[in-house]
């Protein structure tokens, strides 16, 4: 059974972002909007307060962690990179190879940079923060958004 899904969108320095949840999680952020999302809820404004309040904290600086629950699905495989990204701290970067060493799996940083492209909650789960040994590395909200989230963090 498939719980109902609750959308909305949030202006912030990125753009319009999108949000999709269910009663508990927030599920999905998109840096495209709504119409990034991969699936569609409805439109909901209340079930939203929080992660709306939280993540207008974090781009004025007066935020760098999120309380709120969040669902990530994936493969064992990604759970385990999301996880190891979750504790990379605000204003710092790992390269895709140092997180493939911290999760025990030190010759599969191609793959750690394929999770990070599967992460469906960019900024929460900080994808933003894994960088490739040579330069910033990719990101699928666009290289631009990337440098920007890596300045917020860092000054």
């Amino acid at each position: 059974m498939i719980n109902l899904l609750f959308e909305t969108s949030l202006n912030s320095p990125l753009g319009e972002l999108g949000l999709l949840a269910d009663d508990t999680y927030l599920i999905e952020l998109s840096l495209k909007g709504l119409k990034g999302l991969s699936l569609r809820g409805k439109s909901e404004k209340q079930r939203f307060q929080l992660e709306k309040e939280q993540l207008s904290q974090y781009f004025l600086k007066k935020r760098n962690y999120f309380s709120f629950r969040i669902h990530v699905a994936g493969t064992d495989f990604q759970q385990s990179v999301f996880e190891s990204m979750q504790q990379i701290e605000y204003g710092r970067v790992l390269t895709y190879k140092q997180l493939a060493s911290k999760i025990g799996k030190p010759k599969t940083y191609r793959a750690v940079g394929s999770a990070c492209g599967a992460n469906r909650l960019p900024i929460i789960i900080p994808c933003h923060r894994v960088v490739s040994s040579s330069g910033i590395g990719g990101f699928g909200g666009g290289l631009k958004r990337k440098k920007f989230l890596l300045d917020l963090e860092s000054n």
